[in-house]
């Protein structure tokens, strides 16, 4: 597509939105265009909740972890309260990251460049060889910040969307998966020089994990059409359904823009037969969470909020796929792997059987990925229509434009 380069980024934007085609991928700037990622961010990622990880994290007074996300940082910390606070990583003197390390353990946190500190709270507690200030106006500042089943999310905008069907919605799916009395077991960053579109379009389908991911595919009925595994899929709904795992009326895609609600989906789905969770042969990886006695069979469910967070629940542990922007062509996948809080390492589980259907498969993913990106900024690059088993991804781009229109 060919456009004036005189033209304001308003009227770009116009047009570009105007040209794209319906019902297929999107045009080129919509993955290139430095200002589009600009906007994105402002009318995304700064709008709606985001996972910042897990809250054992962060577990004790003192603990904190930091969460960097499209140009901004934030310290999750646990006060003497034991109530987890989002503060804003800048120093209220002359603008310095407060923490430069990605986790850590404090009674205060003191900006490395003055020595300012801030205790638990974010409230200024000294200013060396200062006087005369009002350390009341100098707290850190803080974005709102809920926890749900573990889950830390967090938002940037002043009025945040509505969050309390989403809070339903996890308790009644991780829920039962003991996700809130879980912990992190291993960790992970895949650094993918690709727009965060394509990152977070691909995990929403599963049309290329066949040819993409044989290990994922051997055991996941996600990987074959609804139709295909029609009875599969009944009867490991069912499973669920009697384990008391109900799914709710939800919302993948939320309308309303800042004002509105969050987005979230959850649907379970189904493990092939002689595979009880997501590992190399089917085979157990750790102790049972939440209150699940035994493997039901086989299946795994899903939840999405918003376009960034992803989660998937084991019988036996939990991965969180969160999808964190960097620049306009760069984005880091970092997943999390979750495992029953009693479960020792080297005992119960071995971190790196643990991690190896997701890392293998998230390896795979950067690849194809930056391949795609690759392609895309082709100048012969002309987007192809969806197939049906592309439709959730069909479904964020088309909210994705929406929320791009001036």
């Amino acid at each position: 597509m060919h456009t004036d380069s005189g033209l304001s980024f308003e009227k770009r934007l116009i047009e570009t939105l105007k040209a794209q085609p319906k019902g297929s991928a999107l045009l080129q700037p919509f993955y290139n265009d430095p200002e589009i990622f600009d906007l994105d961010m402002e009318r995304i990622h700064m709008r709606r909740w985001l996972c910042a990880g897990h809250a054992s994290q962060a577990s004790a007074p003192g603990a904190w972890f930091r969460f960097d996300v499209a140009g901004e940082s934030l310290l999750i910390v646990r006060g003497t309260d034991h109530v987890l606070r989002a503060l804003v990583n800048v120093c209220r003197h002359r603008g310095s990251r407060v923490c430069y390390e990605e986790s850590g353990q404090s009674r205060r946190l003191v900006c490395p460049y003055h020595a300012w500190a801030y205790d638990l709270e974010g409230h200024l507690a000294s200013a060396r060889k200062s006087q005369d200030l009002d350390a009341s106006e100098l707290s850190l500042a803080q974005v709102h910040c809920r926890v749900v089943e573990g889950l830390v999310f967090v938002c940037f905008a002043e009025n945040p969307p509505e969050f309390d069907h989403v809070d339903a919605t996890l308790k009644q799916s991780l829920g039962r998966f003991g996700w809130g009395s879980a912990r992190v077991a291993k960790k992970a960053r895949y650094s993918v020089s690709a727009n965060w579109k394509l990152a977070t379009e691909n995990y929403q389908e599963c049309y290329h994990c066949r040819p993409a991911h044989p290990e994922f595919s051997q055991g996941h009925a996600t990987e074959k059409p609804e139709e295909e595994t029609v009875h599969l899929r009944r009867d490991a709904r069912q499973r669920a359904l009697d384990h008391g795992i109900e799914i709710s009326e939800v919302y993948r895609w939320p309308g309303g823009g800042e004002q509105g609600f969050e987005g979230v989906a959850c649907s379970n789905d189904a493990l092939y037969e002689g595979c009880v969770t997501g590992s190399r042969d089917g085979s157990p990886l750790a102790p049972l969470m939440g209150d699940f006695s035994d493997y039901c069979g086989g299946f795994m469910t899903y939840a999405d909020v918003g376009p960034a967070s992803f989660f998937l629940a084991y019988p036996d542990h939990g991965v969180m796929y969160l999808f964190l922007p960097r620049g306009v062509q760069q984005t880091d996948m970092e997943i999390i792997w979750l495992v029953d809080e009693k479960a020792e390492e080297g005992v119960d589980y071995d971190p790196e059987e643990l991690g190896w259907l997701w890392d293998v498969t998230s390896i795979a993913d950067k690849r194809i990925i930056e391949q795609n990106q690759f392609g895309v900024n082709s100048r012969y690059y002309k987007p192809g229509p969806y197939t049906p088993m592309e439709s959730t991804t069909q479904e964020f781009t088309e909210w994705y434009l929406e929320q791009l229109k001036p």
